[in-house]
C-alpha cells in the first residue's frame, strides 16, 4: 500500500508495516464482510492482500461462564490470533474486527503513524478505542494511554509482549466472574487489565480517534427489539449509515460507553502523554500544525 504524500514524495502506510492484518468474522456475517472490504478499499488496503488472512472464527459450545457464547468465542478469536503470529515468529500483528471503520483523518495520517511506530518503541497500539474526555487530542495524533476505555476492534501487538499477553488472557478466561485481575470479561476489558497491571508496557492510542464500531446489529449479544423488526429495522439501518458517514468525515463527535468501572475499582495509569516524545510540533499558519523530527 503506497500513499502520497501530495508533494512528490511516496510514503508507506500501516500494512506495509504490520506483518499481518488479521480480520475477525463470523461467516453468517456477509454484511460486515461486504462493508468492510469498501472500508479498507477507500483506505488503500486489498483484503487480497498476501499479509491480510480471515482466520476460523472459534464456535464455542457454550458460554464456560461468560456472558455469552458470542463473547466466549470472540476473546477466544482474539487470543488465537495472537498465539498465531507469535508461533509464526511475526513482530507485529494488527487485528480488526469486521464492523470496523476509520475516518478520512485515518487514510490521511496513516503513513505518518506507520513511521512513529516503525522509528520508536512501542507495545501496544489502539487505531481504535471508545474515546472519552480522559483522551485529549495530541499534536502528533498519537498518545501514551494505559488508562481505562472500551473496544478492542483495530489494535496492533508487538512480539515484544506477546507471551505475557496470551498468557494473560488465557488466565482471563480461567478465572471466575469478578475477580480483582478480571476473569470471564470482554476482550477490551482484559487489554484495561492487562495495561492496568503492566504499567511498563507502552500502550498508545489514536487521539483523534481515528477507528470506531460501525454501528450495526451486535454479534455477541441479543438482538435489540428494532433490529427484529421489519419495518423500524430499514430506518435504523439508514440511521445507522448516516452516523457511520458523519463521523468518517468529521462532522460528528462518538464516544462508545464511558464510566464502565466499579466506584471500588482505582485505576492506576499515569495521566497521557503526547507519543513519541522527542517529535517536535510548533504552530503553523491560520491554526494548523507542523511537525519534525
Amino acid at each position: 500500500m503506497i500513499v502520497s504524500s501530495g508533494v512528490g514524495k511516496v510514503l508507506m502506510g500501516l500494512l506495509d508495516y504490520f506483518n499481518r492484518l488479521a480480520i475477525i468474522h463470523l461467516p453468517d456475517r456477509e454484511d460486515r464482510l461486504r462493508a468492510l472490504i469498501k472500508e479498507l478499499s477507500a483506505c488503500g488496503i486489498d483484503i487480497k492482500d498476501p499479509k491480510v488472512v480471515i482466520p476460523h472464527a472459534p464456535m464455542p459450545a457454550t458460554a464456560n461462564g461468560f456472558r455469552s457464547r458470542g463473547v466466549y468465542g470472540n476473546l477466544l478469536s482474539h487470543l488465537e490470533i495472537l498465539e498465531t503470529a507469535y508461533k509464526d515468529g511475526l513482530e507485529t500483528v494488527w487485528t480488526i474486527e469486521d464492523d470496523a471503520i476509520f475516518s478520512k483523518r485515518f487514510r490521511l495520517q496513516q503513513a505518518q503513524i506507520a513511521r512513529y511506530l516503525r522509528e520508536n518503541e512501542w507495545d501496544l497500539c489502539f487505531i481504535g478505542h471508545s474515546g472519552g474526555k480522559e483522551i485529549p487530542n495530541s499534536p502528533t495524533g498519537l498518545l501514551r494511554y494505559s488508562g481505562p476505555f472500551i473496544w478492542a476492534h483495530s489494535y496492533a501487538v508487538h512480539r515484544r509482549i506477546m507471551p505475557r499477553l496470551i498468557e494473560f488472557i488465557r488466565r482471563s478466561s480461567e478465572r471466575e466472574e469478578g475477580h480483582p485481575e478480571g476473569g470471564k470479561i470482554y476482550i477490551d476489558a482484559a487489554y484495561f487489565f492487562f495495561r492496568q497491571f503492566n504499567p511498563e508496557v507502552v500502550s498508545i492510542v489514536s487521539s483523534p480517534c481515528l477507528s470506531i464500531q460501525k454501528g450495526s446489529q451486535s454479534s455477541l449479544n441479543a438482538r435489540k427489539i428494532y433490529d427484529r423488526m421489519f419495518g423500524i429495522r430499514s430506518l435504523a439501518t439508514l440511521a445507522r449509515e448516516i452516523r457511520d458517514e458523519c463521523w468518517r468525515q468529521g462532522w460528528l463527535s462518538i464516544c462508545g460507553p464511558q464510566n464502565v468501572l466499579s466506584d471500588s475499582f482505582k485505576v492506576t495509569s499515569p495521566p497521557p502523554q503526547v507519543w513519541p516524545t522527542d517529535v517536535k510540533v510548533s504552530a503553523g499558519k491560520a491554526g494548523s500544525t507542523s511537525i519534525s523530527w
